[in-house]
């Protein structure tokens, strides 16, 4: 069920019928019929608040005993949290076309350090693809106490690793954890290839992460409602995936497609999925158009620049978040640094830099990305922002952030540290019947100690 296996009418028409089998596209598309693209602007959109009120059931177009795998969304969105239920088939696809693309990276004998959370699709993608021959899986999920940080690093240089699968900040953090035991990452590690997906990931950061490991990054994009979208090539460009989705980019008030250099909305209709199918759905994402890539792919190219639920709107301006983390990435590096944090106050932006004593001018290089706005740039010691000792010690690591709007409501974050970690924060009356428990644990354990040394005695 593919634009390749079946043509793009064919699939368009497959994944209609297969749709109309889960309760809310059974009724949304009643009596209509889909047997080409243009066709498909009859449907409604289906957004993600849509998807949020059906409850868990809402999209799954087959019966349970077909399903072999659940996930679902965080709701950061704000929309609350969106079920997805796939097939091995469904997850079969993905594996195999990540494989397809990228058949240097992904091969026999090559080893694959998976640092995706497991409830996240990347991480069963990458040991899918290993199972398919694609190489040696480590399944090493960075939320759990089993693999902290130090870990992972001791896992890449004990087996050879060649490749790291994970968020794209997972390779600056081991490379801060490496330097602090004296090791030069680009020499002393085997890591080649980085696998990067889950947040923005402009050129700045993947050059300055090759340089670091002298290793590729390729970009990963996809969601849990629509499994893979796309991968990065050697331009640095996003190609979309048209074997398993039918895209369409579009104004954001109306249904025309965009132009090269313009920016739109993504919708998506799924041709690679029949657990949860989805017909026209907005993923909520902005992206820019790109030419022809000069790597010589034909697939559509184009930059993700972000959710449009996180614009940032300062000083007259509408920034999205890839803008701001290409901006404080171009002004670390300025500076030889790979850890940096955005605070957006109401009359500047404050990019937070653990200084590595470059040369280069910071303010010059952000305004290259940001134009003439307000920013402060500010240098802090080494483990200011990313405090390697801490974020090795919890195993509470969460989907990093890199900046922190103070003029809304919520957390204020300082650094990457708080953006990855939440300590608990006890009423009153939890922490007195902790401490309680504490006293008494001690107790008990002084009474055990010393009914030891008597037994010894």
């Amino acid at each position: 069920m593919s634009d390749t296996d079946l043509g793009v009418d064919a699939a368009l028409e497959a994944t209609i019928e297969c749709a109309r089998k889960s309760p809310f596209y059974a009724e949304r598309l009643r009596g209509v019929q889909v047997r080409n693209p243009a066709e498909l602007r009859k449907v409604p959109l289906t957004t993600r608040s849509d998807l949020a009120a059906l409850g868990l059931h809402g999209t799954r177009a087959l019966p349970l005993e077909e399903i072999c795998h659940y996930g679902e969304t965080s709701g950061t969105s704000g929309a609350g949290a969106n079920s997805t239920w796939l097939t091995a088939a469904d997850l079969s696809r993905s594996a195999r076309v990540i494989a397809k693309r990228h058949p240097d990276v992904f091969a026999p004998g090559r080893i694959l350090l998976n640092r995706f959370p497991f409830m996240a699709a990347p991480a069963h993608l990458i040991q899918l693809i290993a199972q398919q021959g694609g190489g040696v899986a480590i399944p090493a999920g960075n939320i759990n106490w089993d693999v902290p940080f130090p870990r992972a690093l001791d896992l890449a240089q004990s087996t050879g690793a060649n490749v790291l699968a994970g968020f794209p900040l997972e390779p600056i953090v081991l490379a801060q954890i490496a330097r602090a035991r004296g090791l030069d990452p680009a020499k002393d590690l085997p890591l080649d290839t980085f696998f990067l997906g889950g947040s923005p990931l402009p050129p700045v950061m993947q050059r300055r992460i090759e340089r670091i490991w002298d290793g590729r990054v390729i970009e990963l994009y996809g969601s849990t409602e629509t499994m893979l979208l796309g991968t990065g090539c050697r331009a640095r460009a996003l190609h979309l995936e048209p074997d398993l989705v039918h895209c369409e980019m579009l104004h954001l008030n109306s249904d025309e497609e965009i132009g090269v250099g313009e920016e739109g909305r993504l919708v998506v209709t799924t041709l690679g999925i029949e657990g949860s199918p989805l017909v026209r759905f907005d993923t909520g994402d902005r992206v820019r158009r790109l030419p022809p890539c000069e790597c010589g792919d034909s697939r559509p190219a184009i930059i993700v620049l972000g959710r449009e639920s996180a614009v940032i709107e300062f000083q007259g301006r509408r920034f999205h978040a890839y803008d701001l983390v290409e901006a404080a990435a171009a002004a670390a590096d300025a500076l030889d640094s790979s850890v940096f944090f955005t605070v957006v106050l109401p009359d500047r932006l404050v990019i937070r830099i653990e200084s590595e004593d470059g040369s280069g001018d910071p303010h010059e290089a952000a305004r290259l990305h940001l134009g003439d706005v307000n920013i402060e740039i500010e240098t802090t010691e080494r483990n200011a922002l990313l405090d390697v000792e801490q974020i090795s010690r919890s195993p509470s690591v969460y989907k990093p952030v890199l900046m922190s709007d103070w003029r809304q409501p919520g957390r204020r974050i300082l650094s990457v540290n708080q953006g990855m970690m939440e300590w608990t924060r006890p009423s009153l009356p939890e922490l007195w019947r902790w401490l309680v428990r504490s006293l008494r644990r001690s107790a008990r354990g002084r009474r055990l100690a010393r009914g030891l040394r008597v037994a010894k005695d």
